[in-house]
């Protein structure tokens, strides 16, 4: 895990890689994302999460039914890389796609794909080292195509500005139980935001936010729900709960903290709608 090539040094545009990856998901699942009519929504056995478990080291993981990723990567004050499988682990008459882009460099850092139950592809992002967020893109495709009918996506930002991310347990992870049951958590320096909801009829986000800094400071959340958000916020070491019922549309959780006298850092991630 200690290991990384140093030969090409890739410089981020910009310190986060969220919005870059909602618009670049947004553009490839509108133009893959293609489920069949009979199918109804349904997001059991859909996961993602990516954490740093050494303050030199992450992992990443993601699962659709029939697909499992597995991922590690070095980071060495920001400068990191990312290897790992893509897995096929159903009967299903589907493949496992995965791309990995970083932000500010044009081509894909990643593209594999594999068909067959109990098949798998390696995946590195070669002798090169990226300052850049990391958007890991995964699917379930139809052989021979690039037509998928499960996709998420995994959002690791750029750890170069920000040494909280490279903060041991920093991460993010959400996943369904259930078809229609779901949670997710968000971890870094100062705060913790665990929520669960359920896609039954209307999506419902309920929330816990704790302050973890023993000094002066405010911890706040914003869980924004299709076009509605809620939010809530705590400087003591009580905790702070709120929540939203009948919502619509993909989740977006964003937990923050902000010490006395100095700037808000904050962590996000995306829970898509099933197809």
């Amino acid at each position: 895990m200690s290991t990384i090539f140093r030969p090409v040094r890739f410089r981020p545009t910009s310190r986060s890689l969220l919005p870059v990856g909602a618009t670049l998901v947004a553009a490839v699942t509108g133009a893959l994302l293609t489920a069949s009519p009979a199918q109804a929504a349904d997001g059991a056995g859909m996961s993602a999460s990516w954490n740093y478990y050494r303050s030199d080291a992450f992992q990443v993981g993601a699962t659709l039914p029939g697909v499992r990723l597995t991922g590690f990567g070095g980071d060495q004050n920001g400068s990191r890389n990312i290897h790992g499988t893509i897995e096929d682990t159903a009967d299903d008459g589907r493949c496992s796609h995965v791309v990995i882009r970083a932000t500010g460099v044009s081509s894909n850092l990643v593209d594999e794909t594999t068909c067959g139950t109990g098949t798998y592809k390696t995946f590195s992002t070669g002798s090169g080292i990226f300052d850049n967020g990391f958007l890991v893109l995964v699917y379930r495709t139809v052989p021979g195509t690039t037509n998928a009918d499960k996709s998420l996506f995994v959002a690791i930002p750029s750890s170069a500005n920000d040494a909280g991310v490279r903060t041991t347990g920093t991460g993010a992870s959400w996943s369904y139980y259930t078809a229609t049951d779901y949670t997710y958590s968000l971890v870094r320096p100062g705060v913790r935001l665990t929520g669960y909801g359920s896609d039954d009829g209307g999506r419902s986000t309920i929330n816990t936010l704790e302050k973890t800094a023993t000094g002066s400071g405010c911890a706040s959340a914003n869980v924004k729900v299709g076009d509605v958000n809620t939010s809530g916020s705590t400087c003591t070491g009580t905790a702070a709960y709120f929540a939203r019922w009948n919502l619509d549309g993909g989740i977006t959780p964003k937990a923050c903290y902000t010490p006395a006298g100095a700037a808000e850092a904050c962590l996000s991630t995306y829970l898509p709608k099933p197809v």
